[in-house]
């Protein structure tokens, strides 16, 4: 169809950007190696094939400082925070190796809880009937019940490391809420705004990582569920499955790319998998993880998925 001088495909193109934020790029504090190059690629892409992208949507990685996979959520016992990318795994919170903080506050908002004891409920009946670290909750001088923070992290990292996929990795604070680290890459921004005026869509946004209990790897879901809010979000996958084509790509690879296109392409319809896109060029791997990248590459090409890059995609 015709809009203000330009012809649009009928079918629906969909670009579901990654994480493309400043924090995974040079300087930031979790540059990912050549991020930069992909995000130039992303932005010529967005701007060659403006009027064929119907829809862009971003995710953004929100988090604070006193995250579960940050060093200031936890010490020693004298004073010292893990270094980045130190592994904490079950045996270490339980011999007191890495001790959670006991100060964190769950905040009085219902829709802000840190956990709701129903979601964790339901996981738990799913995952052997009961919590293999005990009671999740303690109560405090004043006689208020409160979340017994090295349970929990006892009870987390079992349920990561049942998962078979990794243990806790401790990542330098990253995405920030309200730094400069948290915004997305201004040459993709630009071009999304570009985009934006140009066919009349606005970018949608997707925040992701701001519970201080769980990881979002993937923009779908927590790796550990804990509230409604982390819980997988279905509501962004119907609407993503109105796309005749789903282009993804951002940062990184090895991690919340990879999540999130394996939590859609799991629950993608089999006979429409052609319909999914991974733009190979355009994603780029933590060090140490490049195993983990090829191997996610090779599963989606063997369930169906085209991985393509900027200069073999045509829309």
């Amino acid at each position: 169809f015709h809009i203000a001088g330009h012809t649009y495909s009928t079918t629906m193109t969909t670009l579901l950007l990654i994480d493309c934020q400043k924090d995974f790029h040079p300087k930031g504090s979790l540059a990912v190696p050549n991020a930069d190059k992909d995000a130039e690629r992303i932005t010529q892409f967005i701007r060659q094939n403006a009027t064929s992208i119907h829809r862009i949507v971003a995710t953004m990685d929100s988090h604070h400082p006193l995250h579960i996979a940050h060093p200031s959520f936890w010490s020693d016992g004298q004073g010292n925070l893990p270094a980045p990318f130190t592994v904490i795994s079950m045996e270490d919170v339980v011999r007191g190796k890495w001790i959670p903080r006991e100060d964190i506050h769950q905040p009085s908002a219902r829709e802000s809880l840190l956990i709701d004891h129903d979601i964790i409920l339901l996981a738990t009946s799913n995952d052997g009937g009961k919590f293999i670290s005990g009671d999740l909750y303690r109560t405090d001088e004043k006689g208020n019940r409160q979340l017994n923070m090295k349970q929990w992290c006892i009870e987390y990292t079992r349920r990561l490391e049942a998962k078979g996929k990794f243990s806790l990795m401790i990542w330098p604070e990253h995405c920030l809420v309200g730094t400069e680290g948290q915004t997305v890459v201004r040459s993709i921004c630009d071009a999304m705004m570009e985009w934006s005026r140009k066919t009349g869509g606005s970018v949608e946004w997707v925040n992701k990582g701001q519970n201080l209990l769980t990881e979002n790897y993937s923009a779908l879901c927590a790796e550990v569920p804990v509230t409604k809010g982390t819980s997988f979000n279905y509501e962004l996958l119907e609407s993503l499955k109105t796309s005749e084509k789903l282009i993804m790509c951002g940062q990184a690879l090895s991690h919340c790319v990879q999540y999130t296109v394996r939590d859609i392409a799991e629950h993608w319809p089999k006979e429409e998998m052609g319909k999914l896109v991974v733009l190979k060029d355009c994603a780029s791997t933590i060090p140490g993880f490049e195993d983990a990248s090829d191997k996610f590459l090779s599963d989606m090409v063997s369930a169906g998925v085209n991985v393509e890059t900027t200069e073999t995609l045509t829309l």
